[in-house]
């Protein structure tokens, strides 16, 4: 691992700054370039190897033909974002950083993060992973040939600024769609619902119908409604991460585990398979060969899951979200960490702005028992209806 060129603690006082200083001491030795369906963003390193892991993760999406990112600029407007394999120094320095978010357990808290005048310092604390960024400015140095999930996740939180700067509204929610002949646009449903209500599961086991494509998988923005009247909806390039009951129940994911794997989790009581948190990347196109992982459609049903697994048989109801307007929280979703507004333009939270979105889109509710069979008929019919309406 490359070494830092000082000995002493580089101190953070802008971005701009820091970002220019840490790229001219680890020199770019190449980049790679990719157009996620509007969002341009090159990345560049110092690591070769990198820059392949992450071209074959993005194998499924168009990635640029230009040579260089000047050239890539040169063809219109594109993120920078600069992936640097190193051992760095302290960003942090004798800074008093801020605990994220988390969940109390054994592993303690994952990041610390701190604020300067024109950005943020985030420090991931058990990989060593250090991201900073501005609405300008994106950089991530440390081990990160150890660690091209958190580059990846990087990317995706960029492209999420990039939209929510431009009025889209955040949602937890996978998303399927399906083109029709006569819209450029393919119709699409988004599944929302609380974490482990199974989004995933039930978006994987739609995609056993050929004629469906996917969408997103964790994070979808949701656009004000089009010139033609239509809510436009984004995905972000993060293939599933699914677990083994998923895998399990679902003939297209088998290729995702070998044949010790599948021997070892098909051993477990299913309440434990159930529980198990043990997550593997299901590649769209390695999975579903014949379908694509596009990243924008037109929103035409939303599936609310409000299930649970012992609540009896699956009740499928069309509703009207401003009359169960208690449901959108499953939706909605602040945007964390890795986000900061724009000078004009904030992330939103509100229910009302989010019922403004979604009028005229038709929304399903699954109550009762978690049945990914009967869901996926309902949802299938969603789908169809809507998108003749």
């Amino acid at each position: 691992m490359t070494k830092s060129p000082e000995p002493d603690n580089h101190q953070v006082v802008k971005i701009a700054d820091s970002v220019a200083y840490l790229r001219e001491a680890y020199p770019a030795t190449g980049g790679i370039g990719w157009d996620f369906d509007g969002f341009r963003v090159w990345v560049e390193s110092n690591e070769a190897s990198l820059l392949d892991t992450l071209a074959a993760y993005f194998t499924d999406f168009t990635q640029l033909g230009a040579a260089s990112f000047e050239a890539a600029r040169a063809e219109g407007e594109i993120t920078l974002i600069s992936a640097i394999q190193a051992e760095p120094t302290d960003l942090g320095g004798l800074r008093t950083m801020t605990i994220g978010e988390y969940k109390p357990g054994v592993r303690g808290p994952k990041e610390a993060f701190f604020d300067v005048a024109d950005g943020r310092v985030i420090h991931k604390l058990r990989t060593g992973m250090w991201f900073m960024f501005s609405c300008e400015q994106h950089l991530a140095i440390g081990p990160c040939t150890d660690n091209p999930n958190q580059i990846v996740n990087f990317i995706n939180n960029r492209m999420i600024q990039w939209s929510l700067h431009r009025a889209a509204l955040l949602g937890h929610a996978s998303a399927v769609c399906h083109q029709s002949s006569d819209d450029p646009l393919p119709n699409t449903i988004a599944i929302a619902g609380r974490s482990g209500m199974g989004k995933s599961t039930l978006a994987l086991h739609l995609m056993k119908d050929p004629r469906l494509d996917f969408l997103s998988n964790d994070r979808v923005m949701i656009c004000p409604a089009n010139a033609r009247g239509q809510v436009e909806i984004e995905g972000v390039p993060k293939h599933p991460r699914i677990n083994p009951g998923t895998i399990l129940t679902n003939p297209k994911l088998s290729g995702v585990l070998d044949d010790a794997e599948r021997a070892q989790f098909e051993a477990l009581p299913v309440d434990d398979l159930w529980d198990l948190e043990h997550k593997f990347d299901g590649l769209i196109g390695a999975c579903f060969p014949e379908q694509q992982f596009v990243l924008r459609g037109r929103l035409v049903g939303l599936v609310l899951l409000n299930w649970t697994r012992d609540g009896g048989p699956c009740v499928a109801k069309r509703i009207a979200l401003r009359q169960r307007s208690e449901l959108l929280p499953a939706l909605m979703k602040a945007p964390g960490l890795f986000y900061l507004p724009s000078r004009t333009q904030a992330a939103s939270r509100d229910v009302g702005r989010y019922l403004e979105y979604l009028d005229g889109v038709e929304v399903l509710e699954l109550s009762g028992g978690i049945d990914f069979e009967a869901g996926r008929q309902a949802a299938m019919q969603l789908l169809m209806s809507s998108a003749k309406s």
